[in-house]
């Protein structure tokens, strides 16, 4: 289903979420004639689905992750939910009132985890929505969908551009620093190694600066560097390797 929240104006400027709403943009204003399809792609962790909740919530774009239960009819049944149309018939008629309801709708289709849409067969149904629509359609997914994509050609020659996402930069961290640390000043310097120690990866960015503004609140700090932080350990990025038997 789609997924609409409240993200805050601290984060709605992420690199990545503008990349994304370029691209929705790009690829909505596009010459008469031209595919209209993209493929915004990344490593986990980069904000893409933050980046298409954005886009739901500020450009009224249809988001819809796909699970690794959905079939093509649950995925269908799921758009005309969306759209305020009857979600019952077959799956032939459901697809085709999907079409004209898209169409009639004028909306962007962003499909998230679109890797699942690939793997379970549904990707030329997702054609038939935009062929049959006129709508511009978004695929948002791992950074090897494009990869993916090369088996089905139909689907790979209306790709009209394809965007990557990228680790945060200085900028990222400094607003996400502002937005899960909220009242904490943390300096550059601490800023910057979390930022170089999770690879420029938001999420794992976003959990480290919630640890900083919990230590600082348990000190009773408002401000922190990296020289006061010292030894402080963040949460381990990968599971703990069995303890021993006791003896």
């Amino acid at each position: 289903m789609a997924r609409k929240f409240n993200l805050g104006k601290a984060v709605q400027p992420l690199s990545n979420v503008m990349r994304l709403a370029t691209l929705v943009e790009r690829v909505e204003n596009r010459a008469f004639g031209l595919p209209g399809m993209a493929v915004f792609h990344g490593f986990p962790g980069l904000g893409k689905s933050f980046g298409a909740a954005f886009c739901a919530n500020n450009q009224d774009c249809i988001h819809i992750s796909v699970q690794q239960t959905w079939t093509q009819k649950f995925l269908l049944e799921q758009l005309l939910h969306e759209l305020d149309q009857p979600d019952r018939g077959t799956l032939a008629s459901l697809a085709m009132r999907a079409q004209r309801s898209l169409a009639i709708s004028g909306r962007t289709l962003i499909i998230d985890e679109a890797d699942y849409a690939v793997k379970k067969g549904m990707i030329n149904m997702i054609r038939d929505l935009h062929d049959n629509s006129g709508a511009a359609v978004i695929l948002i997914g791992m950074e090897n969908l494009p990869q993916m994509l090369r088996s089905a050609e139909q689907v790979d020659g209306r790709i009209a551009s394809w965007v990557q996402a990228e680790p945060a930069d200085e900028k990222d961290a400094e607003l996400l620093a502002k937005h899960y640390a909220p009242g904490v000043t943390i300096a550059e310097d601490l800023r910057e190694r979390i930022r170089t120690d999770n690879r420029g990866s938001a999420r794992y960015m976003a959990r480290d600066f919630a640890v900083v503004l919990e230590h600082c609140r348990t000190i009773g700090e408002d401000h922190i560097d990296l020289k006061s932080w010292g030894g402080v350990e963040f949460p381990r990025r990968h599971a703990p390797a069995p303890r021993g038997g006791v003896a």
